[in-house]
């Protein structure tokens, strides 16, 4: 009778053997399945991929590399006994494409976001037969349209981005490169900084609305809705009725003498909605020659607190 140490030895020996058998006959099957062997029937997909970082290679990038199950489709072509990326959904899409495709996970990417508990894989945005930028569906990203129809709409109304005018599309402000903030993909402020240059300051006087660490931190969605709106220049809402949302308790009650001060509105006098470098209560500096004469020589008024 065998000893338990004969014993152990016995089952690592069988199992070095096994793994042996295991990985030949593997690489004697991907072998076999080379590029070549694909393309004997699928003539002309290797042009698909020629200029993209997937172009077939004979040692590296092979038809198999993501088309599994190739040693039984050989024997029996058809469809349903080798995987296809676009069909596969879930766990199977992701074990796929992550074989290669390591650090996404490690960025957050897929897998960690609202898309991944939505049914979807990578194929719903990308397409590995294709010359595209970053292989996606089409460059203007509207992949993402029929998805987000509430934002499709928001498109269309009287103060819009401009997707549906082809001057920037949902990528221009979105990824999913990162687990933090991804509804906005980078830093909020930077988002809409990088075209609104102006309006990002920096202030002497800020307004702190614009900021975001102000305001439950949505910075300039606070005011704006970055889709679209009725309103103009996409504000959430209309005239003073903004203002007042937060400086409830700032509405002016008394009238200037001769003048009908419900003529004007909160930007009549506060011009530096974003934010000043004169004023701390974002007045217009050249408010007493545009409305009223000499307002703050008088003394009723300052451009400071």
């Amino acid at each position: 009778m065998k000893s338990k140490k004969q014993q152990t030895w016995s089952l690592v020996c069988l199992f070095a053997l096994l793994s042996v058998f295991l990985f030949s006959s593997i690489g004697f099957a991907a072998e076999l399945i080379d590029n070549e062997t694909c393309l004997t029937c699928h003539e002309g997909l290797d042009q698909t991929l020629a200029m993209t970082p997937h172009q077939l290679t004979n040692d590296q990038i092979l038809c198999v590399s993501c088309h599994t199950g190739g040693e039984v489709h050989i024997e029996d072509p058809s469809a349903e006994n080798i995987i296809n990326p676009q069909n596969s959904f879930g766990e199977d899409a992701l074990n796929n494409c992550y074989t290669c495709h390591k650090p996404h996970t490690g960025m957050g990417n897929f897998g960690f976001d609202m898309h991944s508990s939505q049914g979807m894989n990578c194929s719903s945005c990308h397409k590995v037969h294709g010359s595209n930028k970053s292989l996606l569906l089409d460059n203007k990203a509207s992949f993402c349209l029929p998805c987000h129809t509430e934002m499709k709409l928001a498109f269309s109304r009287k103060s819009n981005h401009p997707v549906n005018q082809e001057a920037v599309n949902c990528l221009s402000c979105h990824t999913n490169s990162t687990d933090v903030n991804n509804d906005f993909a980078y830093d909020l402020e930077r988002t809409c900084e990088g075209c609104h240059q102006e309006q990002a300051g920096p202030f002497m006087f800020e307004h702190d609305a614009a900021n975001s660490y102000m305001v439950g931190g949505t910075g300039c969605i606070e005011c704006h809705d970055p889709h679209g709106s009725e309103n103009d220049n996409l504000l959430k809402q209309p005239g003073d009725n903004l203002c007042n949302s937060c400086h409830f308790e700032q509405t002016h009650t008394t009238a200037h003498p001769g003048r009908d001060y419900q003529n004007f509105n909160c930007v009549s006098c506060h011009t530096g909605f974003h934010g000043s470098m004169v004023s701390n209560l974002l007045l217009d500096p050249y408010l007493d020659q545009k409305l009223f004469d000499n307002c703050y020589q008088s003394g009723c008024h300052s451009l400071n607190k």
